[in-house]
C-alpha cells in the first residue's frame, strides 16, 4: 500500500490514453487471477478428505504467508518473481481460507457466505466510484496509516480484555480503514504508478480486499453471536 514514486512523467496518468487502458486492463487481469487462485484452492482445501490435513498446518501456514509477503513486497519490481510470488501468496491464503471458512459455516451457517457478497460489493463499489470520480484520495495515506496502528494497539488489548463490544468495534474500525484503502489504493493505481507497475498496483488490490473481508467475516460473526 505504499508507493516509490517515480518522476511525474512516469506516472500512468501522464500517458496516452491507450497505454492507460492497457495499464488498468493488466492492473486487474493480475488481481482477478489472484481471487481466481485463492478461491480455487480454498475450494480444494475445504474438502472434508483434505480440511483437517490444512487445519493442522494452518500455524506453518500462517508464517508462511507472512514470509511470502515479506518477500513479495521487496520483489513487486522484479520481473516474474514479483508475479510467481504474488499467486503463491494468494494461494497460500486460499489454503487458510477454506477449511478455516468451513469451520465457521458450520457455527453460523451463511455469515461466511454474507461476508464475501457484502465484500464484494463494497469493493467494487469503492473501485468504480475511484476510478470514475478521478479523485485523487492520496489525503487519505496518512490517516489510514494510523488507522492500522490503532488496529494492531486495539489488537494486542484484546489478547487481554476480552470483551464482544470491543470486538464488534474492532472489526467495525477495520472495514472502515480498508474501505479507506480501496479508495486510496485505486487512486495510487491511476495517479501514482509507472505503466510497468501493474502487479504493484494488483498486490495492493488483493491486500485491499482480503483484509476488508476478513474484518467482515469478523464483524458479521460478533453480530451473530450477539444475536444468540
Amino acid at each position: 500500500m505504499d508507493y516509490d514514486i517515480p518522476t511525474a512523467r512516469g506516472f500512468v496518468a501522464y500517458a496516452p490514453a491507450n497505454v492507460r487502458a492497457e495499464f488498468i486492463r493488466k492492473v486487474y487481469n493480475l488481481f482477478f487471477v489472484s481471487i481466481l487462485v485463492t478461491v480455487g484452492v480454498g475450494a480444494f482445501c475445504a474438502q472434508p478428505t483434505v480440511a483437517p490435513a490444512m487445519l493442522g498446518m494452518l500455524p506453518a501456514l500462517l508464517i508462511g504467508g507472512f514470509l511470502i509477503g515479506i518477500i513479495m513486497a521487496f520483489a513487486r519490481r522484479t520481473t516474474g518473481l514479483n508475479v510467481l510470488l504474488f499467486y503463491l501468496y494468494s494461494a497460500i491464503q486460499g489454503a487458510i481460507l477454506g477449511p478455516v471458512l468451513t469451520l465457521l459455516n458450520q457455527a453460523a451457517p451463511g455469515v461466511p457466505t454474507q461476508a464475501a457478497v457484502l465484500t464484494a460489493v463494497v469493493f467494487g463499489g469503492l473501485s468504480l466510484y475511484a476510478i470514475q470520480s478521478g479523485k485523487d484520495f492520496s489525503f487519505l495515506g496518512g490517516l489510514l496509516f494510523a488507522g492500522i496502528i490503532g488496529l494492531v494497539v486495539a489488537g494486542i488489548v484484546m489478547w487481554f480484555v476480552h470483551s464482544s463490544l470491543l470486538h464488534t468495534l474492532y472489526a467495525f474500525l477495520g472495514v472502515l480503514i480498508f474501505s479507506g484503502y480501496i479508495l486510496y489504493d485505486t487512486s495510487q493505481i491511476m495517479k501514482r504508478l509507472g505503466p510497468e507497475e501493474a502487479i504493484a498496483g494488483a498486490i495492493s488490490l488483493y491486500l485491499d480486499l482480503l483484509n476488508l473481508f476478513w474484518f467482515i467475516l469478523q464483524l458479521l460473526m460478533e453480530l451473530n453471536n450477539r444475536r444468540d
